[in-house]
Parts: C-alpha cells; structure tokens; sequence
C-alpha cells in the first residue's frame, strides 16, 4: 500500500470589489428581509426600526478579523470555512476593510444584485505569496480586533473596520487558503517620499 500524502492546501486568489458596492449588496439583503418582517407583521407602521435591526443580525454575522501592522503594510486574517472565493467579497479603501461572505444557495433569490469584482484591479499573487502573507501576519504586532459576536449567528459573515494606516488599494491582494483569508495592503506612499525617490533614481 502506498503512503497516504496529506491534501495538498487549496489556495484562491479572491478579486477585490468595490467597496460601495460590496455594502450596497450586503445591506440590500438586509433591506429585503426587513420588508418581509414588515409585510408578515400585516404591514403595520411603527416598528420599522426594529425590523431592520432584526433582519441585519439575522442575515449579517459579524466576524473575527486579525488586524497587524508593519512598517509597509497592513495585514488581516479571518476564517471563513466553507466559503469559496466567488463567495467572498472584499472592498478596500485607503483607510477602510470591508468582507462579506455570501453562499452561492443565499444569492439564487438575488443573483442579479450580486457583487462583481473590478476588473481593473484582479490580484494576481503567485502561489507562494500565501506562505509569505500568512508568515508576515505572524510577525507582526496584532491589532485589537473590532468585530466579534456569538449572540447573533447569520448566514453571511461580515466585517467593516478602519484600518490603523492608510493603504494602497490598487496594490492589495487576497487569499483564501482553506477557509482562512489572508489580506496584504501595502501602505500608501506619501507624495513627497514619491518625490524623492524618483530625484535619487535620477542622480
């Protein structure tokens, strides 16, 4: 009999999103259930409030997110088990994270509001990177993560959180490496250090 090898890791790379777009969609959903609420109380006014607050902690479950900071770059980390990437959206702004997970089950009833990546900016990481990100995580000093809830377990998973320094959203990249997401966002370069780099390439 042959040894039996272990499963090699399954890596993704996951395109990057528009982040309006990425919470037009998740919150669309919650919109949609919180009129389903409103109709099944015989559409009865007075307690909107109430059932939106219902229909977000039913359909958006809030996530763990490992934030770190080094001296180039932000890094996160979230699980995500049993997600794919077509299922996973990720909105970066120079000082925002967004991540929404939504099963491909979830999003028959609302295929057409689904959120598409940005072709502009598809991450293309080799493979080897997801090693590098996940080492890099590691060394970092951890941020307090904002996110986390056990009281209200939901379909998608989700976080929004400021990020501790401003990033560079067209060079970021994205992993998903067996249920776990890895982020790399290089940090923004400042006008002047831009400057001055290209002055010392010139002399």
């Amino acid at each position: 009999m042959k040894p039996s090898h272990p499963r090699a890791a399954l890596r993704e790379c996951v395109p990057l999103s528009d982040l309006v777009e990425s919470l037009r969609c998740a919150y669309g959903r919650v919109a949609g259930l919180a009129y389903a609420k409103f109709l099944d109380r015989g559409a009865q006014t007075g307690c909107e409030g109430a059932d939106w607050l219902v229909a977000e902690h039913e359909t958006l479950g809030k996530m763990q997110v490992d934030i770190a900071e080094s001296e180039g770059a932000v890094t996160a980390l979230a699980s995500l088990t049993g997600y794919r990437s077509a299922e996973v959206s990720i909105g970066i702004e120079p000082r925002c994270l967004l991540i929404l997970g939504r099963h491909e089950s979830a999003d028959r009833a609302d295929r057409a509001d689904m959120c598409l990546a940005d072709p502009l900016r598809p991450p293309t990481p080799r493979d080897e990177d997801s090693l590098v990100l996940m080492d890099t995580h590691g060394s970092c000093e951890p941020a307090q993560a904002r996110f986390e809830s056990k009281d209200y377990p939901a379909s998608d998973p989700f976080c929004m959180l400021e990020l501790p320094a401003e990033v560079d959203p067209a060079r970021c990249t994205a992993i998903l490496s067996n249920g776990l997401l890895g982020i790399h966002m290089p940090k923004a370069v400042a006008k002047s250090e831009v400057e001055f780099r290209r002055e010392d390439a010139e002399n």
